[in-house]
């Protein structure tokens, strides 16, 4: 399947704000109150799928892509994404995430 080069800068628009959108998830999973179990969780439910289908797409539109600088970006962020897919939480920020949910548990 061939596109239109305007219809290929469309696409890598979608893509690119998609990228965006989940590197801003994954840097809330793992930066606020979750477990491991949880971000693991995350992971295997949201990260994984979505990660295979921008990484499927990136390379069918690599060859038709008319910014190199745009496509660069995005395989850098797919690379991003596919290292938090092993990303384990600090001592630190598991500590944090802890102190958080007792906070809210007793608070209530």
């Amino acid at each position: 399947m061939t596109f239109t080069n305007q219809e290929t800068d469309y696409l890598m628009n979608l893509l690119t704000n998609q990228l965006m959108a989940l590197l801003g998830r994954v840097m809330r999973w793992q930066t606020h109150s979750l477990s491991q179990q949880q971000y693991d969780r995350q992971v295997h439910e949201t990260l994984r799928p979505e990660l295979t289908m921008l990484t499927d797409i990136t390379a069918k539109l690599q060859e038709q892509a008319t910014d190199p600088t745009q496509l660069g970006a995005i395989q850098a962020g797919l690379k991003k994404l596919q290292v938090a897919t092993t990303y384990q939480l600090t001592a630190d920020q598991l500590g944090h995430a802890n102190e958080r949910r007792l906070n809210r548990r007793y608070r209530s």
